[in-house]
């Protein structure tokens, strides 16, 4: 991320290309066909987050076990084992629980899984639905609490009722997104948490697999800065759209680059 300086973000809210189940229409690690090349396309994005991420930082990242070709990998088991060795300290397993019965629309078949047992009603044959995925909470190195003003943390100040209902606990309830124009959204209520809970006033989120621009409008409407990469061209038109990018143009500004330019948009 050749624009961003070191230490320069302070929140990273993410949700990286479910392996080798989702056409995402260009190529990206999500169309590649090794598991461990996989892997490792992820170390070099997360060692690249852990230099952007300012000491005492956040990144918290949505993933899910996948099911490919009959076979279901453990990505979140691994994606700990990988920010581990990038640096990341382990802080948090958050479940993002989904309502029973409804399609989990991110792992191929895994809302289809207790069928063979309603066909086959014998032992052996259990195989539950999935209605849930993980969202990884990491930091880099302490956080220094008196790095910050009483005033701005005042302005940045959670509404703690709120708070009860829905943040008490490590499983978080949310309806997933139904919205056609990205083949794996994440609900916009997933973003806004995590930066409400994990950033301050005018702070600067990073979203390096931006996508429709989730993240981007979460962090606008709660009043932070964003940086986001998105390598789809496809999607340029529904991020605008999605934080008013016409409205108000001053606000944003987007950069396409390619291997030997750079030209803004």
């Amino acid at each position: 991320m050749y624009e961003l300086e070191d230490k320069s973000v302070q929140l990273i809210v993410t949700s990286p290309p479910y392996f080798n189940v989702k056409n995402y229409e260009v190529e990206n690690i999500g169309s590649i066909d090794s598991y461990s090349l996989y892997l490792k396309s992820l170390r070099q994005i997360f060692q690249e987050c852990y230099r952007v991420l300012a000491d005492g930082r956040y990144i918290c990242v949505n993933v899910s076990d996948v099911i490919s070709n009959k076979k279901k990998y453990p990505i979140p088991a691994h994606c700990i084992s990988i920010l581990q060795r990038c640096g990341f300290k382990y802080i948090d397993d958050i479940i993002w629980k989904k309502p029973s019965g409804r399609k989990s629309g991110k792992c191929s078949g895994a809302a289809k899984r207790f069928g063979l047992l309603i066909q086959h009603p014998y032992p052996m044959y259990y195989y539950p639905n999935v209605v849930y995925e993980h969202i990884l909470v990491f930091r880099k190195d302490d956080f220094d609490f008196k790095s910050v003003t009483l005033a701005k943390k005042e302005k940045s100040k959670i509404d703690i009722r709120y708070a009860k209902l829905h943040w008490s606990t490590n499983v978080w309830e949310m309806m997933p997104e139904t919205r056609k124009g990205h083949p794996a959204m994440f609900p916009e209520a997933l973003p806004r948490a995590l930066i409400e809970l994990y950033s301050f006033r005018d702070d600067t989120v990073l979203d390096p697999f931006l996508g429709s621009g989730t993240t981007t409008k979460a962090a606008y409407d709660l009043g932070r800065n964003s940086v986001g990469y998105e390598i789809n061209n496809g999607y340029l038109e529904a991020i605008k759209k999605k934080v008013n990018f016409s409205k108000e143009p001053d606000s944003f500004k987007i950069i396409n680059r390619k291997r030997g330019e750079t030209c803004e948009l």
